[in-house]
């Protein structure tokens, strides 16, 4: 339990910094490519991939997420900027709906009335947590937490079927290492062909990218492990992963940026909540 509340918290004050890029005008995906940069080298010196044995498995899987992370990491801080911290949270980590069902239908995880209700439950959060008070949803604000929503899905059913299938005690944990060079090399190229690299003559755009790149490793270096050693299926894993972040993620944007959620924000985060309680006893 212990490393699935750090990853939830790591991964909560991912969303809160890329809240600090907005109000300190920090480049968005130079500070993203910074970041998994960061990431490799701490990976390097706390993996050691050279000395993990066979990294073959990995090669593919970890090539399908390095991509997933560069979109969804991109994604996630446009729809914190432009939808706000609790409706980007909600949308986040309401993907565990699709990791669920694919753990029921491919991994063997069963769930019973109590579960498929939580997912009926989950949808419903969504939607109401980026709905506005005056009873219409935010011009174009639910877009990118949909999209958002998918795109943390894949990721989430990636590392969870990776970590299943391909990844031993030797190398779980140069997988986070082998997915963050790949995204950092593919963030530098979307820099390049952007001509957004003038970005990285700014010192606002690597002290951003220093502290997110730190910060990062370390919620997807606990969530491999939790995964691995929780003793838990991932089917409560990221349940309890994803209530924590959004308690985190919704506290934080209240505490340190005077967010105030509407009463139906707080009622898709209220029904969110209920969704994953739900789904994790059944």
């Amino acid at each position: 339990m212990v490393l699935v509340s750090l990853a939830a918290l790591l991964m909560a004050v991912l969303f809160l910094l890329f809240k600090v890029f907005e109000q300190r005008r920090i480049a968005l995906l130079p500070a993203i490519t910074i970041n998994y940069f960061t990431a490799l080298a701490c990976g390097l010196v706390v993996s050691r991939p050279w000395t993990a044995g066979d990294l073959g498995p990995l090669w593919v899987p970890a090539l399908v997420l390095g991509v997933l992370f560069i979109v969804v990491f991109q994604l996630m801080g446009a729809s914190t900027q432009r939808a706000g911290l609790a409706a980007t949270t909600v949308a986040s980590k309401m993907s565990l709906v699709l990791t669920v069902a694919f753990g029921m239908l491919l991994l063997n995880e069963e769930q019973g009335p109590a579960g498929l209700a939580g997912i009926a439950l989950a949808i419903a959060g969504i939607v109401l947590s980026s709905w506005k008070g005056d009873g219409r949803p935010v011009r174009h604000a639910w877009t990118m937490p949909l999209l958002l929503f998918l795109g943390n899905a894949a990721v989430d059913i990636g590392l969870a079927w990776t970590q299943r299938t391909r990844t031993t005690p030797m190398t779980e944990a140069v997988l986070p290492t082998m997915v963050f060079g790949i995204s950092g090399a593919l963030g530098l190229l979307a820099v390049l062909l952007r001509r957004e690299h003038r970005a990285f003559h700014d010192v606002r755009t690597w002290a951003g990218g220093l502290v997110l790149g730190t910060v990062n490793y370390a919620s997807l270096h606990f969530v491999v492990k939790a995964l691995a050693r929780s003793g838990m299926p991932s089917s409560s894993v990221f349940p309890l992963m994803n209530i924590g972040v959004i308690l985190f993620g919704t506290l934080g944007g209240m505490f340190f940026f005077g967010e105030r959620p509407q009463r139906l924000q707080l009622a898709g985060i209220a029904t969110a909540v209920t969704a994953m309680l739900l789904i994790l006893l059944a």
